[in-house]
């Protein structure tokens, strides 16, 4: 488990971390969602090493980062926003510079390099520099790099922003890959919902904090209550009045000529017996919907 422990961090007399706390489990691709992207790298960097924490303390099964920190740091790959690429070596180079900063040596240093060039699709480009890499490559470098001395965590800062729906795709899959064997993975990204399904957890982070964190399903299905149904009926309104007003888990029911909005606190087993109700009224439901879920949003209020 990697375990966060109020964390702050201060820049210029400004908090950018601030009593920070968070607990991810092993063998989890945990999500940092929200606006505040500037925590949610730094939280990052601090778990890599390369920002110290003014205050708390960071937590690899139940050891802090910092005892024994050259083998600590072994443990964790980092993906950086900004790739910080050596353009005039070749990309085998480039290799072997990690490498070596990880002290991999012997037969298993060419061994690991050919295994992550394949899994990355990179081996036709190994002895290429990397400036002549095409742009769309360079992502996949970058976390080539970061998988390298194969560590058993994964930090991404924002790996899917400078992706097509397809390469993020072929990225996701990689990491999915990654995580059956045995990785876990901690991402800063901006791509929810697109990305829902690839979390297994998720943690919202605003103003420095952490403001709700869970498995995904369940943060999922806690905003998907908190918004709202709206319902446009074309004839029978005061029977589908009558039939959420008999529901216990519809509450706020607004009206607007055909138009009726509702808060409902039920799942989508729930809400599609409510739907069933209605027609079973004799009321004419031409809509019945929620509103697209923004757990950003939900949890903002």
């Amino acid at each position: 488990m990697l375990e966060f422990q109020n964390i702050s961090i201060y820049r210029r007399e400004k908090r950018i971390l601030d009593d920070f706390n968070l607990k991810i489990p092993d063998g989890a691709i945990m999500g940092l969602l929200g606006s505040d992207s500037k925590a949610k790298s730094m939280i990052l960097a601090a778990a890599s090493g390369s920002q110290a924490p003014d205050y708390g303390q960071i937590l690899l099964n139940g050891v802090s980062i910092y005892q024994g920190r050259s083998r600590s740091y072994q443990n964790f790959g980092y993906m950086p926003r900004e790739y910080g690429f050596y353009d005039l070596l070749r990309v085998d180079e480039y290799f072997e510079l990690f490498l070596s900063l990880y002290k991999v040596n012997g037969r298993y240093r060419q061994k690991r390099m050919e295994e992550v060039a394949e899994l990355f699709g990179i081996r036709q480009y190994m002895s290429a520099f990397i400036m002549e890499l095409p742009a769309e490559m360079l992502p996949f470098l970058c976390l080539a790099k970061t998988v390298l001395h194969d560590p058993e965590w994964l930090l991404l800062d924002e790996p899917f922003a400078n992706l097509n729906s397809s390469s993020r795709n072929s990225m996701i899959k990689i990491l999915l890959m990654l995580q059956e064997e045995g990785k876990s993975i901690v991402v800063n990204s901006q791509m929810f919902p697109e990305t829902r399904d690839f979390f297994t957890d998720v943690a919202l982070v605003e103003d420095g904090r952490v403001v709700v964190e869970g498995e995904t399903e369940d943060i999922f299905e806690t905003a998907l209550k908190k918004s709202p149904v709206r319902m446009h009926v074309l004839a029978g309104l005061d029977e589908a009045l009558e039939v959420l007003k008999m529901n216990t888990l519809v509450d706020r029911v607004t009206v607007d000529e055909k138009e009726v909005i509702f808060r409902f606190n039920g799942g989508e087993r729930e809400e599609a017996e409510l739907l069933t109700d209605l027609v079973a009224s004799g009321a004419f439901i031409q809509k019945f919907m929620r509103d697209r879920v923004n757990i950003e949003e939900v949890f903002r209020r």
